[in-house]
């Protein structure tokens, strides 16, 4: 049974008679007159075009629920004596109830007429029947996972959550839930608009967030760039110290080598004191030489290389994050 705002009060009451045998309670409006329109008497800020759809199986909870929520009109199920009924009963099950107890009582009269045995057996009939009808007809009320309110709270949620974090995951999950609220209830005014106004405020977040995050990857550049150059710099004034020091090992081992061909011109000729000075010179050289060939130094240009290095990966890292998050952020300025 499907019941829009466009229907009267009368219709509505008639019609909920004729379906399932029970009289609707209407608190709102209906003492003006029983022709007047729902949308006379719902809430205005409703949509107008909202409708709901019970059934056999709706519970009396959950249809007064729907009135409430979805039109703003507060009703009450009654059976057809304008009685209260069980919050978890169904809105057939009331009119099968009711034909059932008419015909216990009907199978009763007649049971006083049979004998003593068959009484029992039917009493024992009846009563397991009964206990089906309690089961089959008080069931738990379906309970609605989600209304308009609640999927409005869930959004204000995840939004606080995204307000705070400014996370990719949390800008996610808010544009999820707010697409499935609006898949839900694509007939909710109320829910849209509220949508609408999430994502204006998240849109102007995720600007200002994108400003942050590309403000941190220029400070990177620039650090990236600086420890760059200091190490590429620092390993070319090592190389050429290291080319110089070389130089310097030839020469030195030239110039051993031509002290000793002195050194041995001056034993031939029997000059020993200049071939001793000589030979001092030659292990003066000597010295040295081993000097420049054992000296070994670990360039600090490695660790500037090595941190550029790890500084340009985590660069990359927040370029491509920043892309995402600004290809996501997008849909906060697309209009539902």
């Amino acid at each position: 049974m499907k019941i829009t705002l466009d229907m009267s009060i009368s219709k509505l009451l008639d019609a909920f008679d004729r379906e399932f045998g029970i009289s609707l309670g209407i608190y709102k409006g209906a003492h003006k007159s029983d022709n007047i329109k729902l949308f006379e008497i719902a809430d205005p800020r409703k949509n107008q075009k909202a409708f709901i759809v019970i059934n056999k199986d709706t519970s009396v909870e959950s249809a007064e629920a729907m009135f409430r929520n979805t039109f703003g009109i507060r009703v009450q199920v009654k059976d057809k004596n304008g009685n209260t009924v069980s919050q978890e009963s169904t809105l057939g099950g009331i009119r099968k109830l009711d034909k059932g107890f008419i015909e216990n009582n009907e199978n009763d009269n007649i049971n006083l007429l049979e004998n003593e045995d068959e009484n029992e057996e039917t009493l024992e009939y009846d009563n397991s029947k009964k206990k089906k009808n309690k089961k089959s007809y008080f069931l738990k009320p379906k309970t609605v996972k989600h209304t308009v309110e609640d999927k409005i709270k869930e959004i204000d949620k995840l939004y606080l959550g995204f307000q705070r974090s400014e996370r990719y995951k949390s800008m996610l999950n808010l544009l999820s839930c707010m697409e499935e609220a609006r898949l839900t209830y694509p007939e909710s005014k109320e829910l849209i608009d509220h949508i609408e106004e999430i994502k204006s405020k998240s849109l102007n977040i995720s600007n200002l967030s994108i400003k942050k995050r590309k403000f941190a990857i220029f400070v990177l550049i620039i650090i990236t760039s600086i420890l760059s150059i200091i190490g590429i710099g620092t390993w070319g004034y090592s190389l050429y110290g290291k080319i110089k020091k070389d130089r310097e090992a030839d020469n030195i081992i030239q110039e051993i080598d031509n002290l000793r061909m002195r050194k041995g011109s001056l034993m031939e000729s029997g000059n020993i004191s200049a071939a001793n000075a000589v030979d001092e010179s030659i292990n003066l050289k000597s010295e040295r030489l081993n000097s420049i060939k054992n000296e070994t130094s670990v360039s600090i240009a490695n660790y500037f290389i090595i941190s550029a290095f790890f500084l340009a990966v985590i660069l990359a890292m927040f370029i491509l994050r920043l892309n995402k998050y600004n290809v996501t952020s997008i849909r906060f300025g697309k209009t539902t």
